[in-house]
């Protein structure tokens, strides 16, 4: 009879244990799990930071395009600009907030600017180049703004 209750303590002994690696197991995986979330969060910022940085170098080279007036190929990087300016702002859209309306405009003032380029006549007009110079100027600093705020919020993620 002895041996029957040393086995019985034994086992809920046995069973309490085994309890508290299960308790322990799930706490370490719902941590593991909030984690990875935010390793996925900070992977699409970095993403989306990098994407814009990308928009910023297009906009310079399209004013150095303009520059150097070589409409053809500044219609090629307007092009690219307005292409590109959509597809990031929906695939960054929940890291965007309020910029996606800025985007918005910034795709207009490219797709205009590639219509301009387009045109024959777009040398011929001194005061055209100058206004899409600037304009492409403006466009560039709003980029790089969106891609500072993105920046900025990573860094105070990160601390």
């Amino acid at each position: 009879m002895i041996l029957h209750d040393w086995f019985d303590w034994t086992n809920a002994g046995v069973g309490v244990v085994g309890l508290g690696f299960t308790l322990w197991a799930v706490r370490q995986s719902t941590g593991a799990k909030q984690a990875a979330i935010e390793a996925r969060e900070a992977i699409w910022q970095r993403e989306a930071s990098d994407s814009f940085s990308e928009l910023g170098a297009l906009a310079g080279e399209l004013v150095q395009l303009l520059q150097f007036e070589r409409p053809k190929e500044a219609a090629v990087r307007a092009r690219d600009l307005v292409a590109r300016i959509p597809r990031d702002r929906a695939r960054f859209e929940r890291f965007l907030a309020a910029d996606s309306g800025k985007l918005k405009e910034l795709e207009v003032i490219f797709q205009n600017l590639a219509v301009q380029l387009s045109s024959a006549r777009f040398l011929e007009e001194r005061g055209t180049v100058q206004a899409s110079i600037e304009a492409v100027f403006e466009a560039n600093g709003e980029l790089n703004s969106v891609y500072g705020r993105l920046l900025a919020r990573l860094d105070k993620e990160e601390r």
